[in-house]
């Protein structure tokens, strides 16, 4: 995921531009997308005179913010995540669950491997368009 800093809208995946505004991220880009640093006049690469604006120059203190952010939810989920399988794991009731939503997952594994190659694939195309279009 992206953030535009000139827009404000989080796009998903690693896009080239922001979906909302058009502005690239931190680089120029040519119509032919080779990179070029947000300060070049031509492509480095071709030449082109039709770069791409980039977002607003972001201090580096607002990234350095941004990570420890990032990295504090990630260490938040995981602790939530060890003290919930904790809980189940003390609880005779959360053991049989636990056990049940194992076999569940194993069982849905299987049945997807059992599932024809034809039908797999379509499921990922199927998936894939989907996601595709919401970008």
């Amino acid at each position: 995921m992206k953030y535009c800093f000139a827009c404000g809208h989080v796009t998903t995946g690693q896009p080239f531009f922001c979906s909302s505004c058009g502005c690239s991220y931190d680089v120029k880009l040519c119509p032919r997308k080779h990179v070029s640093p947000r300060f070049a006049d031509v492509c480095s690469q071709c030449g082109s005179r039709e770069l791409s604006m980039p977002q607003p120059k972001v201090s580096i203190w607002w990234k350095v913010t941004e990570f420890f952010i990032r990295a504090l939810l990630g260490i938040l989920l995981v602790l939530l995540s060890v003290g919930v399988l904790i809980v189940l794991l003390r609880s005779s009731a959360g053991q049989a669950m636990l056990v049940v939503l194992v076999f569940l997952i194993a069982a849905l594994w299987a049945f997807w491997i059992m599932l024809p190659e034809w039908f797999r694939k379509f499921v990922h195309w199927l998936i894939k368009r989907r996601t595709d279009r919401d970008e």
